[in-house]
């Protein structure tokens, strides 16, 4: 039983490895865009940085796909922008933080999940929350901009 279980395991993350794209990987699967710019172009695309001018393809190449695709008109100009996002997670306070959604508002804590901050694990009453509350959310990082399918410029965000 328990061999079958390791092996169900390493079977599990092996399989989550190969769905990993890394730069390597996604210029083994596309060797004719990544042969067709120029050796400046590839030895930034290799270290997984781009420049203006670059193709869509390159990008993708040098980041990934994105998880956000935006598209629009500015001055006359049509544009794409490509989103790159990260999970954020913090700590947030018991009380009033969320307004209403099922399981959370005002009464996240206090009479629905125990009683006015005391936990009672036997005879010893805890006066905090031994399991704070951690709430996980996308965030930008990186957005890359294009026009005609060239790189025009990009941002990297910071919080």
């Amino acid at each position: 039983m328990y061999y079958k279980l390791c092996g169900g395991f390493v079977g599990l993350f092996v399989l989550f490895l190969s769905g990993c794209s890394t730069v390597e990987s996604r210029i083994q699967s596309n060797p004719q865009v990544y042969g067709s710019l120029s050796p400046a172009g590839q030895a930034l695309v290799r270290q997984g940085r781009i420049r203006e001018g670059l193709p869509k393809a390159a990008v993708y190449l040098a980041w990934g796909s994105p998880d956000r695709i935006r598209s629009g008109v500015r001055s006359g100009q049509t544009f794409e922008a490509w989103t790159y996002t990260t999970l954020r997670s913090e700590f947030v306070p018991d009380y009033n933080y969320y307004p209403g959604a099922y399981g959370f508002g005002y009464f996240r804590g206090g009479l629905w999940r125990h009683n006015h901050f005391f936990y009672s694990f036997g005879p010893y009453p805890y006066p905090f929350d031994p399991y704070p509350d951690v709430v996980s959310y996308e965030v930008p990082y990186k957005t890359v901009f294009f026009e005609s399918g060239r790189c025009t410029g990009w941002e990297y965000l910071r919080y």
